[in-house]
This record gives structure tokens, C-alpha cells and sequence, in this order.
């Protein structure tokens, strides 16, 4: 007897608690509410305000939407810590939603974390293959991460890192010129002209100096100095390298 009495006591805890802990239908309707107004208000870029309405959506219903919504309100206001604490919790609620994965791509992106960008990135793109932001967003982030390995003077690195992008990325015109500066410090000239010209070929805009001074840079080491002055020639025509091209063809005279 008391302990079916006790088993009806834990019985009645427990669905307290439970209605505890599940909105009601009315307080579902006012956190949509308030999300719905802080979605207008991020829109309209007003980011502290839409954080609070965000916030307050919160404390009615978790719910990933929300979350995310929050986590934006973060990065537009440049408290990334804050965006990626609130990205992770919106994966939480939902681990599939790509818009949470790719977000925090971005703010690993902007803080130079190329790593970590391009694993968020990638797993954005597993659950949504053609979700737009995240394909260029992997894309500046293998370039920042070869870059970041040049400049750290990993050559080798940096080839696997470019070769790698470039098997998952073969149409971008921004890796093949990364990639073409890479071979040129590996020495592997002719590796270099191929990613140049497919720079080129890819390469949306008029300003072409860089693959064209990569080109030229491709062409001294294999001594055909001709075409070396010719592609330099071109590369001078941009403001950018105009002096660094001018360098380079002072160097190649008598040549």
C-alpha cells in the first residue's frame, strides 16, 4: 500500500515537472512572437535589439531557430565568442541545420581560424551540398589557410593543403592562384604555369595582375625569358603589381 502510494507520489513529480518544462501552446505562440519581431528587427539592423527579443524567445522554448537567431545578433555585433556559444547551442537542439554550421564557419573564418572554418563549412555542405554561402565561405578559408602556411614559410604543407581544395573546388580561380604561388616556392614551375592559367581562365573581374605575375615568376625559373617578359609586361598593367612586375622585367634584361 505505501508503496503503491509512493510510486503515484514520484508519478505526480514527475508530470509536474514535465508540464514544467514543456511550453504550452499559448507560450509557443509568444515565442514565436517575439522571435518573429526580433527577425524583423535583425533585418532591419538593429542587432541589440533583435538579441534581446531573441533572448527572451529563449527563456520560453528552446528551440534552434532561435539560437541561431541569437547567435547572428552575436557575430553582427562582433561578440564572437558569445556567436559561437550560441551556434553550438543551436547544433545542439538541431544537429543537422546547416545555417548553424555555416554560420560558425564564418566566425571562425573572421577570426583566422581556417581549421576550424573549413570543418564547420564542410559539415554545412554534408547536410545541404548546394547551400551557397558555405561553398565560397570553404573556399576563402582554404585559400586563408595556404596563404597562412606560406607565409610560415610550410611549403610542403601548403601543396597538400592547395591540392586538397583544389580536388573539391576544381572551378575557382582564387585557389589556383594560391596554388600557383605555392608551386612557385616549391620550385615546380611547370605545377605553377598550370594553376596560373587556370587562374585565368576562371578569373572573373579585369584586374589579372597576380596570375599573370605568377605566370612570369613560372617562366623565369624555367629560363624562357621571353615569355616571362611578355607575362610580366601583362602583370604591370595592374595597379597592384605594376612596381613588382617593373622589378622583375629590370631583372630579366640582357636575359
Amino acid at each position: 500500500m505505501r508503496r503503491g502510494l509512493f510510486v503515484l507520489m514520484l508519478l505526480m513529480v514527475f508530470s509536474v515537472l514535465l508540464n514544467a518544462q514543456s511550453p504550452s501552446d499559448d507560450q509557443k505562440n509568444e515565442a514565436k512572437k517575439l522571435f518573429n519581431e526580433a527577425n524583423g528587427l535583425f533585418r532591419a539592423g538593429n542587432y541589440l535589439a533583435a538579441l534581446e527579443k531573441g533572448k527572451a524567445a529563449l527563456t520560453i522554448e528552446e528551440d534552434h531557430r532561435y539560437h541561431y537567431l541569437v547567435g547572428l545578433c552575436y557575430k553582427n555585433s562582433k561578440q564572437y565568442d558569445n556567436a559561437i556559444a550560441s551556434f553550438f547551442a543551436s547544433i545542439k537542439v538541431t544537429p543537422n541545420f546547416p545555417g548553424s554550421h555555416n554560420a560558425l564557419g564564418g566566425v571562425y573564418l573572421v577570426q583566422g581560424n581556417y581549421d576550424q572554418s573549413i570543418e564547420s563549412f564542410k559539415t554545412a555542405l554534408k547536410y545541404d551540398s548546394k547551400l551557397k554561402p558555405s561553398l565560397a565561405g570553404i573556399v576563402e578559408a582554404y585559400a586563408g589557410k595556404v596563404q597562412q602556411l606560406l607565409e610560415a614559410g610550410k611549403f610542403e604543407e601548403a601543396g597538400t593543403m592547395a591540392d586538397e581544395a583544389l580536388q573539391q573546388h576544381s572551378d575557382n580561380s582564387k585557389l589556383y592562384l594560391v596554388a600557383a604561388r605555392v608551386y612557385n616556392r616549391l620550385e615546380n614551375a611547370e605545377k605553377a604555369l598550370e594553376a596560373a592559367n587556370q587562374a585565368l581562365k576562371f578569373k572573373k573581374g579585369k584586374s589579372k595582375g597576380a596570375e599573370y605575375f605568377e605566370i612570369g615568376v613560372a617562366y623565369k625559373k624555367m629560363k624562357e625569358y621571353d615569355k616571362a617578359r611578355s607575362a610580366f609586361g601583362e602583370a604591370r598593367k595592374d595597379v597592384a603589381y605594376s612596381r613588382n612586375a617593373q622589378y622583375e622585367l629590370d631583372g630579366l634584361k640582357g636575359k
